[in-house]
């Protein structure tokens, strides 16, 4: 058999994000690697996070059953159960946090786990070998020894000191002795059978997994250590040098991409524009702060700052002409008509561009209205 089917069945997990601008996706995987990012080239895309990077984190199968999360960014950072880490090892329901996202990670249990899960037995013990759906045969009680039988009287009643063991149907058809008679029935496996629960090597297999989880978590349990851990430290108490290697073969990776992108004639000239339009919104020039970030975010269009200065010019533009627009009605009730032509002017000049705008339409009715009443024509 390949590797690939064995993947699949055994590494399975699931994601849930419970908020941030993607609140309520769902993704399940069956793959060694999911990486989580900006970009539209990962398994994970949150694109309308702003402070998630294009690359951010990879989430790997580490052994057959156990999923890592690797922080693949430089700037930002990755939470995994409220504590920052590098590099760390999740859990079922563990939470995830990347920008303003929080993401819960579901693992998904092979099928044959399911299956081999062992049933409760009604008579007081669990049992493996026994289906749910399927009640067991009725339980034959053994023979009295010969001396047994040659000692006991005829009498249909038995003697005071030995009560009759009478037979107890349980949920499953079985038998169950009095306490006072005979060892006590086997845990795990059908009354009076060698075998039990130790007898299953599935069972005992888990078993010895949950020892030596229980024995690990007892070991690097903050309690148990003689100096209280800083709860923002970062834990690599997981971290394999494997892990180590690929963190710094993938950051190598994206500083070279990174400084490719920097050298290059294009960004240059995005930053040009930037500064230039960042010194028209500081002088108030909100159509040229407007135009220049638009240059900008043609030539890098994942300008964050690009994209909020943007939108700010866009706002401030228009209270600017809403403004005047309000001052030139004031001054023409107040039929101050030289204050009023000049208000209505601002208007018409910062949409000179729009002149289909109702605004410019207005104000250049107004306009013509407050020239007429000052040269005296009205």
């Amino acid at each position: 058999m390949s590797a690939a089917p064995q993947v699949k069945d055994s590494a399975k997990f699931a994601i849930e994000i419970v908020k941030g601008p993607h609140q309520g996706l769902k993704m399940s995987f069956s793959k060694a690697s999911v990486s989580i990012g900006r970009g539209p080239e990962n398994d994970i895309v949150l694109s309308s996070d702003p402070r998630v990077s294009r690359q951010h984190a990879e989430i790997k199968l580490r052994g057959s059953a156990e999923f890592v999360i690797v922080n693949l960014s430089q700037k930002n950072f990755i939470l995994v159960n409220g504590q920052s880490v590098q590099s760390e090892l999740l859990t079922n329901e563990s939470v995830i946090q990347i920008g303003d996202s929080e993401i819960r990670f579901h693992v998904e249990l092979p099928a044959a786990a399911t299956a081999s899960t062992p049933a409760v037995n009604p008579l007081g013990g669990f049992n493996s070998s026994i289906p749910v759906s399927t009640p067991t045969p009725a339980f034959t009680p053994p023979a009295q020894p010969p001396a047994f039988q040659q000692s006991r009287p005829m009498p249909t009643m038995p003697p005071p000191s030995m009560p009759p063991a009478q037979p107890m149907a349980g949920a499953y058809g079985g038998y169950q002795p009095p306490p006072s008679h005979g060892p006590a029935p086997t845990m795990g496996g059908p009354v009076g059978s060698s075998g039990g629960l130790l007898q299953n090597p599935k069972v005992r297999f888990y078993g010895i997994i949950g020892i030596l989880v229980l024995g690990g978590w007892f070991l690097f349990s903050p309690s148990n250590k003689k100096n209280a851990k800083d709860p923002n430290a970062i834990r690599t108490s997981v971290i394999s040098m494997q892990d180590v290697a690929d963190a710094e073969k993938r950051s190598q990776e994206l500083l070279t991409v990174k400084k490719e992108k920097y050298d290059s004639i294009q960004y240059r000239r995005a930053q040009e524009n930037f500064i230039k339009g960042f010194r028209d919104f500081q002088q108030g020039q909100y159509a040229r702060a407007r135009e220049a970030f638009q240059v900008v975010l043609n030539l890098d269009p994942d300008n964050e700052l690009a994209k909020r200065y943007f939108h700010l010019s866009k706002i401030k533009f228009d209270e600017l002409v809403k403004f005047n627009m309000i001052q030139g009605n004031r001054y023409r009730e107040k039929k101050n008509w030289r204050m009023c032509q000049s208000n209505y002017s601002n208007v018409m000049t910062m949409l000179q561009h729009r002149k289909d705008d109702p605004s410019y339409k207005e104000a250049k009715q107004f306009y013509e209205e407050c020239t007429l009443n000052l040269e005296g024509r009205f």
